[in-house]
């Protein structure tokens, strides 16, 4: 009976939450968006907020600090820890019928520490129409853990003048994101666990079993090199600063005159790709000046880098 009782009282305020929103996005419609749904441990969160405006006034938005405010929750709707508040950006006058998007970095202001479910929802106050809190949709992220394929550990110099270097542990992952198997870099300290943790990286899609096998090297100037097989004839070739920072990414792919491509260190001890046919595509970073054609991003499902 009391479980009965419970579950109604939530369904009623669930309803209650909902009509609610529904009647504020008459005012200004507030969506929040991800780009996918699941994420790696210690990843980047990254929210997009789409704010439209539905009235026939002039809508101020970050005229005040807390022009807008995030909550996560977990399952149940138990509110994550919050370190801070993402900062407000710049001052926007949003005219009838206007739409903005503004992007924010989450995971460094809420504990995303543990995997599981979380419920993200936003609340933009508009000063110059009473302070009127508007609420946004919710949406949902799954953190999940990734399944590690290999370890390297070097030495890198410290950041603090006259230190002794530190040792730096730079962990492959592989992971499914959206239904693809997506290859991860994850940059951090040699502690296990990890006290501090730089960079987790997604460097794009990979096939199941790699021909030829994933290359994973760091060089003389603490730079990380990856090769892996994307696509059936597709291969990407990254490289990374010591921080785990994308420094490029290259596309690759064979063919019956160049062979198959595969990483290599040349005589001066300096790795680089050998065999195959360079393409510029839309996973290249830098991104290439004309719009490549061919195999599109989207079609291989690249998170933002």
């Amino acid at each position: 009976m009391a479980v009965r009782r419970f579950f109604c009282i939530g369904l009623m305020t669930w309803i209650g939450l909902c009509y609610a929103v529904n009647v504020e996005a008459q005012l200004l419609d507030i969506r929040l968006k991800t780009g996918r749904n699941n994420f790696l441990l210690q990843e980047r969160v990254i929210v997009g907020v789409t704010i439209q405006n539905k009235t026939d006034q002039l809508a101020v938005l970050a005229n005040d600090k807390d022009w807008i405010q995030f909550s996560v929750s977990r399952a149940r709707g138990v509110p994550v820890t919050r370190k801070g508040q993402p900062p407000e950006g710049e001052v926007y006058l949003l005219k009838a019928g206007e739409t903005v998007e503004r992007e924010f970095q989450l995971d460094p202001y809420f504990d995303f520490s543990e995997p599981g479910e979380y419920s993200l929802r936003a609340v933009v106050a508009v000063p110059n129409w009473d302070g009127k809190k508007i609420v946004s949709w919710p949406t949902r992220i799954q953190i999940t853990r990734g399944h590690d394929i290999a370890i390297l550990e070097r030495g890198v110099s410290s950041s603090t003048g006259g230190a002794a270097p530190e040792v730096r542990r730079y962990t492959l992952q592989k992971a499914q994101v959206e239904g693809k198997l997506f290859l991860y870099l994850r940059a951090a300290d040699n502690n296990t666990p990890s006290f501090r943790v730089y960079n987790v990286l997604p460097l794009g899609t990979m096939v199941q079993s790699p021909r030829p096998e994933i290359g994973f090297e760091i060089d003389a100037a603490g730079i990380t090199h990856v090769f892996f097989q994307c696509y059936a004839r597709h291969y990407l070739y990254c490289t990374m600063n010591p921080d785990g920072k994308l420094i490029g990414r290259q596309m690759f792919v064979s063919d019956t005159i160049a062979g198959t491509p595969g990483m290599a260190r040349d005589v001066r001890g300096q790795f680089g790709v050998q065999g195959g046919q360079r393409k510029l595509s839309a996973w290249d970073h830098p991104a290439p000046r004309r719009r490549p054609r061919g195999l599109p991003a989207k079609e291989l499902g690249l998170p933002n880098p």
